[in-house]
């Protein structure tokens, strides 16, 4: 992107760039796996914002995705080979990875996602705790994991929408078109596919001209609002419930991780949703 200076940095999966109207743009950088979430990209995207949010040349940040889509979810490839034989040990790790996955809410200076094709499970909730999203026409969203035996990870979902929406979505695991995901609240602004870079560049450069102490201290402001409803004590319980799941695999699951050990993620895919074929 025009403008755009590339600064020195040892991420294997994260692009880190500033530009020349105090954006940071932070490119998830797994193309080859739709940039699905393992335990190295979440540590080198909080590490990217906490970076822009030290940078006194930085006004907002952006996140997107290289390649063919923004973010397919977790690393199910990754998940099937953790250690989940001690439950204190896995709730640990359940626990540091959600204070490290949900930074775009904790950094100070406004933070937009620009999501393109795909926003998967961790993608979608990646999504969900940024101040603005944009979004492809194309894109499709949820949490259809759930349909695998898989848990969400963060649970902010309740927070961005009606209580009968929430419970549609996480009790089928159907995908939502962008469309659809724009009507319930779940988008801020949806675009046609051509026009993500030049709209993302749009609104980052209207609210990095914004006095930036100002945007600082309403979107801190927002987010408290949010927590004194509540919405930290409800994420903590979610944590302790998935930390529980996570140590003793619902019976899906472990026919899942078995097939995709076995056979391999696609032929698990394809198992896992043949139940489902001809409901959505």
């Amino acid at each position: 992107m025009q403008g755009i200076t590339p600064e020195t940095n040892d991420y294997k999966h994260l692009v880190y760039e500033v530009d020349s109207e105090h954006v940071c743009w932070l490119t998830l950088n797994r193309p080859e796996k739709l940039n699905a979430m393992n335990l190295r990209l979440i540590a080198e995207l909080q590490a990217g914002l906490q970076r822009a949010d030290r940078d006194d040349n930085v006004n907002v940040i952006v996140i997107r995705g290289n390649g063919r889509g923004f973010c397919a979810g977790h690393d199910l490839d990754e998940d099937a080979a953790e250690d989940r034989t001690s439950i204190y040990e896995y709730r640990a790790h359940y626990i540091y990875q959600f204070e490290e996955f949900t930074t775009p809410w904790t950094v100070t200076k406004p933070v937009i996602a620009s999501i393109h094709k795909y926003a998967i499970g961790k993608g979608f909730e990646l999504s969900l705790f940024c101040d603005v999203s944009i979004v492809t026409s194309d894109t499709r969203m949820g949490y259809n994991e759930v349909r695998y035996g898989v848990s969400g990870h963060c649970m902010f979902l309740p927070w961005v929408v009606n209580m009968k929406t929430a419970k549609d979505l996480l009790l089928t695991g159907r995908e939502l078109t962008a469309a659809q995901a724009k009507e319930m609240g779940l988008v801020t602004e949806v675009v046609e596919p051509d026009q993500l870079a030049e709209a993302t560049r749009r609104k980052a450069t209207l609210m990095a001209r914004m006095p930036r102490e100002m945007q600082r201290m309403h979107k801190m402001y927002l987010n408290r609002v949010y927590e004194m409803q509540g919405l930290r004590a409800a994420t903590d319980y979610y944590l302790e419930q998935v930390a529980i799941m996570g140590a003793q695999p619902v019976p899906e699951y472990a026919e899942f991780s078995r097939m995709t050990a076995e056979k391999g993620l696609r032929a698990a895919l394809d198992h896992a949703n043949a139940r489902y074929e001809g409901l959505d």
